[in-house]
């Protein structure tokens, strides 16, 4: 069964190939992340729904978002650099993420499950 969804700028797509036993034996579907997009996911190992921002939107605070202390892993399908804040206007601890790159569990970063604000621009990382 192959199904669409419209929601998270219509970048996020439920694939059959991707279903997976939960621990109880339930179904889920892993959220992929499409291409140009940095995505943001609620729980380790990409789970949940992700915050998805396209690369070419640029920077945004991620204070008023369901995503705001909640960045427990991320995907960064873009071009471009990505940085996670822990705070709202870009300052405090960080991580970055190179373009193409992942991070399964921020927990063992600086910014840890505490991002309040996404940097994408062409800077270098380091």
């Amino acid at each position: 069964m192959n199904r669409v969804m419209g929601a998270a700028l219509g970048a996020v797509a439920l694939t059959a190939g991707a279903v997976v036993a939960g621990p109880t034996g339930t179904a889920q579907a892993a959220v992929a992340c499409g291409s140009g997009m940095v995505c943001i996911y609620p729980q380790t190992n990409y789970g949940g729904v992700p915050y998805v921002r396209r690369a070419s939107d640029g920077s945004v605070s991620l204070a008023n978002t369901v995503i705001n202390d909640k960045t427990f892993s991320v995907i960064n399908n873009s071009g471009r650099t990505a940085r996670i804040y822990r705070n709202s206007r870009y300052g405090g601890s960080h991580t970055c993420i190179l373009p193409g790159g992942r991070i399964a569990d921020l927990r063992g970063y600086s910014v840890g499950q505490w991002g309040s604000s996404l940097k994408i621009n062409d800077n270098r990382c380091g």
